[in-house]
């Protein structure tokens, strides 16, 4: 692989920058040494920035011949409309597909109904569930759900051209289409996933009900589009190929209601089968036909279908109500509810074939349990887990780091069963998901429902469970007495019940979440994780002796042996972690640096040199965190630089804004985060930790 390394040096009063490609980082040391060691300046200012880039460099970058607009050289002189896939009828006359039949096929089987049908009897929680994202994980482009970032609108990202535009009912994208080797190609889009923080695109392919993934996602928040490998924490040399048949295989798992993959390995076609795009109700309260049967009457019949209006007077037909109320189950198959999509698991083939699981989807029900059923064995990474079937069977085909921290807690967003059932408050107490979280929120009289739905979906948490109450429902003793178990005052960020139990630690979509796997700080789990405790993350200016000594005074928790990151100065795990750690640990910090309580409880104005440090890490995704931290900063001095821009660009800004910083920046002395006594950032010390950062690449399995 080759290195590049970039050397920063302040010489004669300027700063200059190098790329040196294809040397080692010690040479690029010596040489930056050198030209320090010639200015003589007050600073003394030496910093050394390395990155491990492959081929396409920092930001992946590549130089392709372009035509006279800008867009990657094609393959024909003019833009094609893609052929429709076609097939023979019995009269073997050639038959266009319509978009419909290029997309997964909405298709009832078994004794699934579909949400429509309970909307008949159940509008409240039709209503809440129609607001929800848990519908809107996957669907089908139209007019009513196509967002305007796609209508009528031509964006350019890093050099490649995309024309979205509307066409009556039907949204199309034109681009150079990685399918067909780059030629230039007018798609429809199908469907997309997604909807919460990010829009993912599939268009039609040359495959009938094989969607492909468009190479760009939009970003909800940001209004903005990016590559879609940028949107995943990984390697800058880490591609993820053609995206052909992942919704079929991947996606539709979690993203659809009831789906039946069916895969033909020797066409390499996909015939799959979905009861409703997205999550809808029968996914959590099981298949809907017997209940429907069993309540209806003749005055409702008519609303129903044929089949079922035909079953209610027939009551031999009508079957076994396998309705469920999660609410109303065991704590372990009322978790498991959420577990069959919120989990790390593998599938067991053993269990149920892979030819049968293809053709019939997963066996588990609501109501059923995961352990009992056996199919989807979930993962769990404690060291007292490690010997089991499920994790050995795992850990042969993924990282064990792209999922978990290095103690067994989960690192990435999506997969909150694994955190929960590791926490005591589950395996000792009651406490399920719905403890906090709630499906159908019932909206007070004379509130505006509209708004309360829009302000209760971005979690689904119950009234309250946001603050202290969801803890102070089974821990009422600590109500009266918090300030004594805190030390914190009562108002403060330090006396909430999350800030301490459930630190930012989980890692997804371009941001941090609460971890889930409820915990308090720990000297000895600081020691032997690789991951922040929740003091650290608040107190992000405070090295760990100083964190420890405070769990040993407070709480008697047994000091470990003090060892300092070097000589005399106990740096803080915020800036250790952004110059020597890996990179799942600088993005946890750099979207830290960007959350207010910790903000005013560690002061800003020496965040912003390590801000502009992410905002040239070799890493995509911890760029784009990087900059939207950097916007949050109160009295910010550098100007605002695009984390997507060629690194050259980057860098120009970079040393702009650091010889800004380091001409205008008067701060308190703090050694912990490198501010020195003259109260100016110290670079050289930074880089002589910059060159022990952790390389090993990483991939989150988001």
């Amino acid at each position: 692989m080759r290195v590049t390394t970039l050397s920063i040096a302040r010489a004669e009063g300027e700063w200059n920058v190098s790329l040196l490609n294809g040397r080692s980082s010690l040479d690029a040391l010596h040489e930056s040494t050198r030209r320090t060691s010639r200015c003589g300046s007050r600073l003394g200012l030496c910093f050394v920035f390395v990155t491990v880039a492959a081929v396409l460099g920092c930001n992946r970058s590549k130089d392709t011949a372009a035509d006279a607009n800008g867009d990657p050289a094609v393959q024909a002189d003019s833009i094609i409309d893609a052929d429709r896939p076609v097939r023979d009828d019995k009269n073997e006359s050639r038959v266009t597909l319509t978009a419909s039949q290029l997309r997964p096929v909405v298709e009832l089987e078994e004794e699934f109904v579909a949400s429509e049908t309970c909307l008949q009897c159940h509008a409240d929680e039709h209503q809440s569930w129609h607001a929800s994202f848990h519908r809107t994980m996957t669907q089908v482009v139209n007019v009513e759900t196509a967002p305007s970032a796609i209508v009528d609108e031509t964006v350019v990202v890093q050099g490649k051209r995309y024309l979205f535009e509307r066409s009556g009912d039907s949204f199309f994208v034109t681009y150079a289409d990685p399918f067909r080797g780059g030629m230039k190609m007018r798609r429809e889009l199908l469907m997309m996933t997604g909807s919460h923080h990010m829009h993912v695109f599939w268009h039609e392919s040359d495959r009938p009900g094989t969607p492909a993934q468009l190479d760009i996602v939009y970003l909800i928040e940001e209004d903005r589009w990016i590559p879609r490998d940028s949107s995943f924490l990984q390697p800058p040399d880490h591609h993820g190929g053609l995206e052909l048949g992942t919704w079929n295989r991947t996606c539709s798992r979690c993203h659809s209601t009831h789906p039946r993959e069916r895969f033909d390995a020797a066409t390499q076609d996909w015939s799959t089968r979905v009861a409703e795009f997205g999550i809808a109700c029968e996914a959590c309260h099981g298949e809907g036909r017997g209940h429907v049967l069993r309540h209806a009457t003749t005055d409702n019949a008519a609303t129903l279908d044929s089949a079922l209006t035909k079953a209610v007077k027939n009551p031999e037909e009508q079957g076994e109500d396998l309705i469920v109320n999660p609410a109303k189950l065991s704590k372990q198959a009322s978790a498991d509810v959420c577990g069959q999509c919120h989990s790390v698991f593998t599938p067991d083939y053993e269990v149920v074939a892979l030819k049968d699981y293809e053709q019939n989807g997963n066996p588990f029900r609501p109501g059923d349990r995961l352990d009992a059923l056996g199919f989807s064995k979930v993962v769990r990474a404690s060291a007292e887990q490690r010997q089991s079937e499920a994790f050995q069977q795992w850990s042969k085909m993924e990282d064990v780091g792209g999922a978990f921290w290095a103690d067994g807690m989960p690192r990435i967003a999506g997969r909150e069963y694994n955190g929960l059932i590791e926490s005591a408050c589950f395996q000792h107490g009651e406490m399920t998901c719905l403890s906090c979280h709630q499906m159908h929120p019932v909206s007070e009289s004379g509130n505006d429902t509209t708004q309360h739905l829009a302000e209760w979906r971005n979690d689904q948490l119950g009234s309250g469970m946001a603050g202290d109450a969801a803890c102070l429902q089974c821990h009422s003793e600590m109500g009266d007495q918090i300030e004594m178990h805190t030390h914190h005052a009562a108002g403060s960020h330090g006396s909430r019940c999350m800030n301490c139990h459930m630190p930012h630690t989980t890692y997804g979509l371009l941001k941090t979440i609460r971890s889930h796997q409820i915990s308090s700080p720990s000297i000895e789990e600081s020691r032997s994780s690789n991951r922040p405790n929740a003091c650290s993350l608040c107190h992000l200016d405070r090295g760990f002796d100083w964190v420890s000594g405070h769990l040993h005074d407070w709480y008697r928790q047994p000091l470990a042996e003090r060892t300092t990151t070097e000589p005399n100065v106990d740096l803080s795990t915020s800036a250790l972690h952004l110059l020597s750690g890996d990179a799942a640990q600088r993005a946890v910090q750099v979207a830290a640096m960007g959350w207010k309580p910790a903000q005013e409880a560690s002061g800003t104005e020496w965040m912003e040199p390590y801000l502009l440090l992410g905002l040239n890490d070799p890493y995509d995704a911890i760029r784009i965190v990087a900059e939207k931290s950097l916007r949050t900063l109160p009295n910010r001095i550098s100007k605002p630089m695009d984390a997507m821009a060629p690194v050259g660009e980057r860098m120009d800004a970079f040393n702009d804004a650091i010889e800004l910083i380091d001409r205008t920046l008067q701060m308190e002395p703090k050694p912990s985060v490198l501010v020195n006594e003259e109260g100016r950032f110290d670079f050289l010390r930074a880089r002589a930790f910059l060159e022990r950062r952790n390389h090993r690449p990483i991939h989150l399995r988001e």
